[in-house]
């Protein structure tokens, strides 16, 4: 329950759950230093030791924070198969400067900061870089655009990754002055 949730937090620790497919979900506890060192390290498996049992591959599949303190308040660890697909979130990298923002005065438009992937789970990428120097002033990448080796990225492929879009112009109504009558 939640008290119980709270004393474990109290002492550095964080409550979680590990599922796996066709297997129930087990409640488990993480230490939070070492959670948060695996989560910042941005690898996409780990290995985990539940009680006496032997190490399996896992992911995080999704770890909640607190909005205030930025400190994790739970965790799902989602075993895995290294022989079946799964699909997973993974951060995007943008690398370099757009030609569009630098020399055309444009602005870069981000649509995501992950994207869902679909592979082996030795094949998790770290992250995806996409360069966007080459990018001008209207241009955009999309996940048709993207390729990955061993990964099928998944949504629309006419979905917007990243584009540089001219600014936006308010246009102000001048208002003429008209001179006084003197008297």
């Amino acid at each position: 329950g939640k008290e119980y949730a709270k004393k474990l937090r109290q002492q550095g620790k964080i409550p979680g759950i590990f599922y796996a497919q066709d297997e129930a979900a087990i409640p488990i506890t993480l230490d939070e230093q070492n959670a948060t060192k695996v989560l910042t390290s941005e690898g996409g498996l780990i290995e985990i030791q539940i009680g006496s049992k032997k190490k399996r591959k896992a992911i995080f599949k999704e770890v909640q924070t607190d909005p205030v303190r930025q400190s994790l308040v739970h965790v799902d660890v989602m075993g895995v198969q290294l022989k079946v697909k799964i699909t997973i979130e993974v951060p995007i990298h943008f690398l370099g400067e757009a030609i569009g923002v630098k020399e055309q005065g444009g602005i870069l438009h981000q649509y995501f900061r992950e994207i869902e992937v679909n592979c082996l789970p030795l094949d998790i990428p770290d992250h995806i870089d996409i360069d966007v120097s080459n990018l001008k002033l209207g241009d955009s990448i999309t996940i048709k655009d993207l390729s990955i080796p061993n990964v099928e990225i998944v949504g629309d492929p006419q979905q917007h990754v990243v584009s540089v879009m001219a600014p936006a112009v308010v246009k102000e109504k001048v208002v003429e002055e008209t001179p006084e009558a003197v008297e």
